[in-house]
């Protein structure tokens, strides 16, 4: 049963991550993926502090800044890719959508069998139909002002003062016409469904924890009965099974949370036109680092 505590701890790890694969894309600006069993313990603490860093800047909204030590971040610890999404995130809240969809790309490229993969296909088609909404969807026509135009005199006979009288026709300039473009389409955004993901996945994670938890328990039960003098790796077996039975409890009632609270989002969720560069509200984004994964709120008004 202690032989399956490390492939379940990077299940966990990869089920908090929500990510797609993009259509085609660019040469990849990311550092090549490696095995975690390659990084060091160092590696991994100096990139947790960098990634934490990074987190910072993204909730002052400095998102340059963030994305930089993101990508350092990843630099260090190659093997967490669950950093590919949240760059992603930063690239979407700068206004950047192609480089949000090439963040996503690589990292289903990377982790092809995410349990989110289609969580993130659909953030991706939302992200592409987004940019495809803020091409000119109109040319205004212009045309340009007619000369005046005056006809030659005509005589009529003569007038009052025995002069022929002349009558001169001018023509005004037509005013310059212009199409406004039509106002964007609404639609439900894709960060409901991202929060129903990572809800899913913590579930999902607390139980697998909840079971090695108890297999550990029961073990050092059956081992050492009484108690009393037991053998230290009995005792350890047994004390780590508890804290992986709490965290599993802790884990899934978190993600029913998250679950219900993401349909809730989606069900009352406003489909009305609006540009989807300024639209107010919040923002659900997954935090996956070395040593650490949840989830990060955020907004704008």
């Amino acid at each position: 049963m202690r032989s399956l505590r490390k492939p379940v701890l990077v299940l966990v790890l990869l089920g908090m991550a929500v990510a797609v694969p993009a259509l085609a894309q660019p040469p990849s600006t990311y550092p090549a993926a490696c095995d975690a069993s390659k990084v060091s313990k160092i590696d991994v603490e100096r990139a947790h502090t960098v990634f934490l860093s990074g987190k910072g800047f993204l909730d002052e909204s400095n998102y340059d800044k963030a994305i930089s030590y993101f990508k350092d971040a990843y630099s260090i610890d190659c093997s967490v890719h669950g950093i590919l999404p949240i760059i992603a995130t930063a690239y979407e809240r700068k206004g950047d959508k192609a480089e949000a969809i090439h963040a996503l790309g690589e990292y289903i490229l990377r982790v092809p069998n995410t349990p989110d993969r289609e969580v993130i296909e659909r953030r991706i088609r939302n992200l592409r139909e987004q940019l495809a909404q803020e091409k000119p969807t109109a040319t205004a026509v212009v045309t340009a002002p007619t000369a005046a135009t005056t006809t030659a005199p005509n005589a009529t006979g003569p007038g009052p003062t025995g002069e022929p009288t002349a009558t001169a026709t001018t023509t005004a300039p037509t005013a310059s016409t212009g199409t406004p473009p039509p106002p964007t389409e609404g639609g439900h955004s894709a960060a409901p469904w991202a929060l129903v993901g990572v809800g899913g996945a913590l579930v999902a994670a607390g139980v697998i924890m909840l079971v090695v938890g108890s297999g550990d328990v029961t073990s050092a039960n059956n081992a050492c009965p009484a108690h009393v003098l037991c053998l230290t790796s009995v005792a350890n077996s047994g004390n780590t099974g508890r804290t992986l039975e709490t965290v599993g409890i802790i884990g899934g009632i978190a993600g029913i949370v998250g679950v219900g609270a993401g349909l809730v989002w989606h069900l009352t969720e406003s489909t009305g036109p609006q540009t989807a560069s300024t639209t107010p509200g919040t923002y659900v984004s997954p935090v996956v680092t070395p040593g650490f994964a949840g989830m990060s709120l955020g907004g704008r008004f």
